[in-house]
């Protein structure tokens, strides 16, 4: 019997590292310079510390914003409590102006 499917040769898989780009870059140069330790350190940490501390900023704006809603609903819920109370005691009084007039 024949397979059904036939088997494409395997392609080897680069990976990347910072040795070997930091490998490659120094081999590159025409001037080899001595990498640093702290350079090293800020091309490996720069990009995942940016990102988490934007991410940080962007759930801190979405909290504040859903709690601010909040507080704007609450604040005007108590407002219409307050219109209908005061427009209650309103007819209250026109009903008993109108009592006395008769």
């Amino acid at each position: 019997m024949s397979p059904l499917r036939t088997t494409l040769p395997r392609l080897p898989v680069f990976r990347r590292s910072i040795f070997t780009l930091s490998q490659l870059r120094q081999y590159s140069s025409s001037s080899q310079k001595p990498t640093s330790q702290t350079g090293v350190f800020y091309k490996a940490w720069t990009r995942p510390v940016a990102k988490t501390a934007l991410l940080a900023v962007f759930v801190y704006q979405l909290a504040y914003w859903g709690w601010s809603k909040l507080e704007v609903d609450d604040i005007k819920r108590a407002k219409k409590a307050e219109i209908i109370r005061l427009e209650a005691q309103v007819k209250k009084l026109q009903d008993e102006k109108r009592r006395e007039e008769k």
